[in-house]
């Protein structure tokens, strides 16, 4: 732990140095409020643990992770414009701060921000080239989602699959860009890359338990959101998969009821159904299995025991996250 206290102290300490705002302001202070909020910012410091593991020099990984954090806050500022999500770590969204128009330029700007960022590197070439295939990634996963919302009917591995995208490969490609600063080799690259997609898919998981059981003034977000705006998360998915056709038939008209119910009726009467099926447990049995899965990908990456504690320790500590 004292490790990764170390790299958020020194990522903090760098984040005071680089000037985020330009002019016009209307366009750089949208980018600035968002990239300099308290998250978890768990994709820069994904990277510079993954340069830390491989033996990189902590001023070659900084722009790097500086990089995945602004382009993953573009993601963000975007998500919440096709969302209409007024809350995002427990502040107002760009979206609801300021305006849609505002939203989409600033978070069009933080993206190329993003890409001159991951440019301030010994290896630019390639930490561009991961960022752009990544990227592209977030963006099928975040289509995959919509298109789900008017899908009928969405499988597990469908879902599974739009997860990785939308979510796990970020965390991932954050792993492996560090890697690469610190000049790992390939198959050390493939084995963190591994890693992230294990952790990104139990973390997505937690999200997707964190909406339904969690405190907003804790989780930052609406509590209840996916079920209000009939998102396919595992919850749901599972509770289809385990329920009997009664169950299946109530939690359909329960997502086709649309405006007829109040929001909180609508999430307390799903949330009846997922606790009669036991649904949160069923669900985090999956999470433990992906965060088994990241424990044997480290296994095979070719360092000391000692070297990988700290990226342990970081899972570990994700896993027992309330938001």
């Amino acid at each position: 732990m004292e490790k990764i206290h170390e790299l958020q102290q020194q990522f903090a300490a760098f984040l005071d140095t680089v000037d985020l705002m330009g002019t016009p302001k209307g366009l750089y202070e949208p980018v600035a409020y968002t990239v300099l909020q308290q998250g978890k910012r768990m994709r820069p410091m994904l990277c510079l643990l993954a340069n830390d593991l491989f033996g990189g020099k902590l001023e070659d990984a900084l722009y790097p992770a500086l990089a995945l954090e602004t382009a993953h806050n573009f993601t963000l500022i975007h998500d919440d414009i096709m969302d209409q999500a007024p809350l995002r770590r427990g502040k107002e969204t760009v979206y609801k701060k300021w305006d849609a128009n505002t939203a989409i330029l600033s978070g069009d700007a933080a993206i190329f921000m993003a890409y001159q960022f991951a440019q301030r590197t010994p290896r630019p070439a390639e930490t561009v080239a991961l960022l752009s295939k990544v990227m592209l990634e977030v963006c099928e996963g975040q289509q995959y989602d919509m298109d789900f919302e008017s899908q009928a009917v969405v499988s597990i591995p469908e879902y599974l699959e739009m997860i990785r995208l939308k979510t796990a490969v970020l965390l991932a490609t954050s792993l492996e860009m560090g890697a690469v600063v610190a000049g790992a080799s390939e198959a050390d690259r493939r084995h963190v890359y591994d890693f992230g997609i294990a952790l990104g898919m139990a973390f997505q998981l937690m999200d997707d338990l964190l909406d339904c059981y969690s405190d907003v003034k804790v989780f930052g977000k609406v509590t209840g959101g996916d079920i209000v705006e009939n998102k396919k998360t595992m919850m749901l998915l599972k509770a289809l998969e385990l329920g009997s056709d009664e169950d299946r038939h109530c939690l359909d008209a329960l997502y086709a009821s649309g405006q007829t119910m109040e929001a909180q009726e609508k999430i307390a009467r799903v949330l009846a159904v997922y606790d009669r099926l036991h649904v949160k447990e069923a669900v985090e049995r999956l999470m433990a299995e992906y965060y088994r899965e990241a424990d044997r990908c480290l296994d095979l990456v070719n360092q000391p025991e000692e070297r990988k504690k700290p990226l342990r320790a970081y899972a570990a500590m994700l896993s027992g996250r309330n938001k």
